[in-house]
């Protein structure tokens, strides 16, 4: 797996920072879980083994010997968590051998860092880290440095958070002038390519923007047609079906009424002559007519 691949280094290492002795059945325990991880392979097992060398070391009394070999089997455990693709679990996990995210050890919250930087999870991390970088105690942690580091590069840069980034390296004091120029160059090279990408989102909107748009129309106006043809063709369909249930000579009744009306003009308008007119009186001879053939059909 990709991921624990990125960790393992740091896994490693972290697992011989310190010389390990004290109590005989947990230090028998991580030396079983690492052999399960890194020699057999067995995930699972290692995961089983570095819970049960947590819970005896739970039920003692601590020290600092305790401190160190509880922090190698949490080592192991994530590495062991990665393994089996269930890295979403590592941070509760911890949480359940330490009351806080404030109390993890500067081993374990850089390989937490590196391990959701890598799955592309960095707004994970963001209040953890930036609340365990404050807490006074672990400011005088050998490692602090290290994990500051991983918190600007990893985490903020991938954020977007530049400000915040370079306010922070501005004002650290613990990191040297070269760790301070490679941050400050790391961000610089990160905000310009941010900048870019935002600027090539912001050139190509406008015309995705006027496509969605020319395509709404054109579904609203096929819509609309649509609603139009049924309406149309409801109605011819009811007026069809009552030109079927009236007589013939009433249809031609209403529609030259109909006829009428449409070409009634006023007397005095200009229109009301010549062809018009004659037109007019013509409708008004034929509508004559119509009612004396019906008048005389019903004597």
């Amino acid at each position: 797996m990709a991921v624990s691949q990125n960790v393992s280094s740091i896994s490693l290492s972290a697992m011989w920072d310190w010389s390990l002795s004290g109590t005989p059945t947990a230090m028998s325990i991580l030396d079983a879980a690492a052999d399960f991880l890194v020699l057999e392979r067995n995930f699972a097992g290692a995961l089983d083994l570095c819970e049960r060398g947590l819970q005896i070391i739970a039920a003692e009394p601590g020290d600092i010997k305790c401190e160190q070999i509880k922090t190698s089997l949490c080592v192991i455990g994530i590495q062991a968590l990665a393994e089996l693709e269930r890295w979403r679990e590592v941070l509760p996990w911890l949480l359940q051998y330490y009351t806080t995210p404030q109390e993890l050890p500067h081993n374990i919250m850089g390989m937490c860092l590196l391990l959701y930087s890598r799955v592309k999870q960095q707004h994970v991390m963001l209040e953890l880290s930036t609340d365990w970088l404050r807490e006074q105690s672990n400011q005088q942690l050998p490692g602090y440095a290290r994990v500051l580091e991983l918190h600007l590069l990893r985490i903020l840069l991938p954020l977007g958070l530049f400000s915040e980034a370079e306010e922070l390296a501005q004002n650290s004091q613990v990191f040297t002038g070269q760790q301070k120029h490679t941050v400050l160059k790391a961000l610089s090279e990160n905000r310009t390519q941010w900048e870019q990408l935002n600027k090539q989102n912001t050139e190509t909107l406008p015309s995705d923007h006027t496509e969605l748009k020319s395509k709404l129309h054109t579904d609203d106006t096929k819509k609309r047609l649509l609603k139009v043809t049924r309406l149309l063709y409801g109605v011819l369909s009811i007026v069809w079906r009552q030109i079927h249930k009236v007589p013939l000579r009433q249809v031609v009744l209403a529609l030259l009424l109909i006829t009428l009306v449409l070409f009634r003009l006023d007397p005095a308008s200009p229109m009301a002559q010549g062809p018009m007119s004659h037109i007019r009186l013509m409708l008004q001879e034929c509508i004559s007519n119509v009612f004396q053939a019906s008048s005389a059909s019903r004597s």
